[in-house]
């Protein structure tokens, strides 16, 4: 006779969590352009900076002896926190149809936590040094984000690398709309228009990765908050990696799937990014 064992029901959670965590991988873009992070435990992580050094000039045979404080003081602190997504089965579901059931919930809790950390990354935004939009109301334009970007840049902070510009998907649409209309003073911006009336997206532009995210909050005037930011300037410090377990509730004759993850999100270096408030009415 045919029995159904423990080892069967542990192989089919398995999958469950395997496909969870590509989905959490896969649909996550903040983490891949912000600083990494992890350890073990739920401390509090302080983020400590050391002053910036000047050079001077001196005499000759001069002995200069005023040397600069080389300590270390508080910049950030990452408090972390636990999320949790659950979904129930049934055994009825499961046994009507358990290949969907099973891979639909895997997917959709994979893709909860994903677009959680995604969320509290880009609501970050906000907390960056300056804004540089055209405001609420107004529409985005190429001009404001390429001024936007000259204030990253006088900041130093292309040192980390070229920055990136995380948009609304509207924001975008704005620059999408000017770049098909270009003006007397630029001759299709070098290629730029011909690219974005192809593809409706550019990857480079301004010496800068450009980028688009649904998970950017629209506030109820419908203006959003985008961000341009080098990598340095946010962090995420993961605890927990997502983790699902599989529990029994035997009195309900179904499954409790719960997936949790654990991890903080902090403002490093608030002086590497500036923030962009425009318009996010839908076109």
């Amino acid at each position: 006779m045919t029995v159904t064992t423990v080892s069967d029901l542990n192989g089919l959670f398995n999958t469950i969590y395997e496909r969870a965590i590509f989905v959490a991988r896969e649909q996550n873009l903040m983490s891949q352009l912000v600083d990494q992070k992890s350890a073990t435990g739920w401390m509090n992580r302080v983020l400590p900076i050391r002053p910036q050094i000047s050079a001077q000039s001196v005499a000759e045979q001069e002995d200069f002896n005023s040397p600069t404080t080389f300590g270390k003081t508080t910049k950030a602190t990452v408090t972390p926190a636990e999320i949790i997504a659950q979904v129930v089965l049934t055994d009825r579901d499961m046994e009507t149809d358990p290949d969907s059931a099973t891979g639909d919930a895997s997917m959709e809790l994979g893709g909860a936590i994903a677009t959680k950390i995604d969320v509290d990354l880009c609501a970050l935004f906000s907390s960056l040094a300056s804004d540089k939009g055209t405001g609420a109301g107004n529409a985005a334009t190429i001009a404001t984000l390429s001024a936007g970007l000259a204030v990253v840049s006088y900041q130093k902070a292309r040192q980390f690398g070229q920055p990136n510009v995380v948009l609304h998907p509207y924001h975008w649409h704005d620059i999408w709309v000017e770049l098909g209309q270009p003006a007397a003073t630029y001759a299709n911006l070098l290629g730029f228009t011909e690219q974005a009336l192809n593809d409706y997206y550019v990857s480079k532009m301004l010496r800068a990765n450009w980028w688009t995210t649904s998970n950017i909050a629209v506030d109820a005037s419908d203006d959003a908050i985008s961000g341009i930011f080098v990598k340095p300037a946010l962090v995420l410090d993961t605890r927990r990696r997502p983790r699902l377990e599989a529990e029994r509730d035997a009195s309900a004759r179904a499954y409790e799937l719960n997936i949790t993850a654990g991890y903080g999100v902090a403002v490093a270096r608030s002086e590497f990014g500036v923030y962009y408030t425009a318009d996010a009415s839908a076109p």
